[in-house]
């Protein structure tokens, strides 16, 4: 058993990695913005604001993890263009708050840093699937603060030995994602046609861009693999080496609700820059760890749509409505 520290434990990857390390006997500590609503019973819960390094300094030692992994972050891209600033203030100084305490600690602990596939930016076809090897050219603030905490993680590993691990995570989605999040959000907006809550009209962004989609199940048993097997100062792809047409993953989302929409495009959905493509190559993460994907997109999209009946149907007064649209 280990003693592991997960920010932004109150987020939709934060709760399945707590969950799963919990269940593996580890100790799990988590931190967040605000005390949240989770269960974390038998577990040690701290509300703060990591952007703050006296707080994460007091938190790493009150802790005294054997490992951190660092999820807390500002992750949406759409959102990061209205205010770069703060994206990349919160993206940055927890990490770098995270690097300077474990510089200077004698005690061993090893950190996982979460990044993005968003930092490859634009990449021609020819050179799919992305490597780790591949160059980074990010295209939104959100990509340019999770590059930046990259090359602070390479640089803290090489010049001062400090245990650290880096992903590039691509798209994730499953149970308990936010709606802001595409997969997510077209889940909602079906399961609410088919409870009677809204006309059948769907709203969407750019359908014909392609993504590399993980299960976050998926996602966190690759998290735990990085910290038993991940070689310290290396950046890791977590995708499936898939990728599928936004639109697409629409129809069979609207195929397993068994709903007829009307499809509208709203523009407030859209990206400044969206890149056509990004799909990328598991290899390394696969080589070095043993890891391979084990939830097909089928299974995630049932699980989503699965999710939002129960969320929607636990809300006040579902049960009223429900009965009016019988």
């Amino acid at each position: 058993m280990a003693r592991l520290l997960v920010t932004g434990c109150g987020g939709f990857v934060g709760r399945t990695l707590v969950a799963r390390l919990a269940a593996a006997g580890h100790e799990v500590w988590g931190v967040d913005r605000s005390s949240g609503e989770d269960d974390f019973t038998g577990r040690e819960r701290r509300v703060a604001d990591i952007t703050d390094g006296g707080a994460v300094g007091r938190l790493l030692e009150e802790c005294a993890p054997d490992a951190i992994v660092h999820l807390a972050a500002l992750s949406s891209v759409r959102e990061s263009f209205d205010d770069p600033f703060a994206t990349l203030v919160g993206n940055t100084l927890p990490a770098l708050h995270i690097l300077e305490h474990l510089r200077r600690t004698p005690r061993r602990c090893r950190a996982l840093m979460v990044g993005s596939a968003e930092e490859y930016g634009v990449v021609a076809p020819e050179h799919l699937p992305i490597s780790e090897s591949a160059p980074v050219d990010p295209r939104s603030p959100y990509a340019l603060s999770k590059s930046i905490q990259n090359q602070c993680c390479r640089a803290f590993a090489t010049l001062y030995g400090v245990d650290v691990v880096m992903t590039r995570s691509f798209n994730h989605t499953g149970p308990g994602q936010s709606d802001t999040f595409v997969l997510s959000s077209f889940a909602r907006q079906l399961v609410e046609i088919q409870m009677g809550r809204r006309e059948a009209t769907l709203h969407v962004g750019n359908l014909d861009v392609r993504r590399d989609f993980l299960d976050v199940r998926d996602v966190c048993a690759a998290y735990e693999r990085l910290l038993e097997k991940g070689s310290a100062g290396e950046t890791y792809n977590v995708c499936s080496g898939t990728a599928h047409r936004i639109g697409n993953l629409l129809e069979r989302l609207r195929a397993l609700a068994d709903v007829k929409v009307d499809v509208r495009l709203d523009p407030a959905r859209l990206r400044p820059v969206d890149m056509p493509e990004l799909r990328g190559s598991a290899g390394k993460l696969t080589d070095h760890t043993g890891w391979e994907p084990t939830v097909t997109i089928d299974e995630t999209l049932r699980a989503l749509l699965d999710d939002w009946r129960e969320r929607l149907a636990a809300e006040p007064g579902a049960g009223a409505e429900r009965r009016r649209t019988k």
